[in-house]
């Protein structure tokens, strides 16, 4: 499995790095069908004019490529962690509905 981190706008430190490599050791410990996987982390600098503050400015997309199929899960948050998480949770959702699908074929 190749997994591959990219940052826009965004530096992407060594404990980011280590929470979606966690994260993903995780979700992908009994599929072993997983050819890659590719995460994009931004922040966008756009200001809500109500608070003059960025609101859910931190983005969090992942393509995860199996045999013949591609999943894609995407989530934006106040924070980079929390991005992360709720992307993740969608991730493993996805994975889990691939599984009971391929069982049942």
């Amino acid at each position: 499995m190749q997994l591959t981190i990219r940052g826009h706008h965004l530096a992407i430190t060594p404990a980011i790095e280590e929470k979606i490599k966690y994260h993903f050791e995780k979700l992908t410990k009994h599929l072993d069908q997983v050819s890659s996987i590719q995460v994009y982390l931004g922040k966008d600098h756009r200001l809500n004019t109500l608070s003059h503050k960025g609101e859910g400015n931190h983005n969090a997309e992942v393509i995860v490529r199996l045999p013949g199929k591609e999943l894609f899960a995407q989530a934006s948050a106040d924070d980079m962690y929390h991005a992360i998480y709720m992307m993740t949770e969608k991730m493993r959702r996805q994975l889990e509905r691939y599984k009971t699908m391929k069982k049942a074929a």
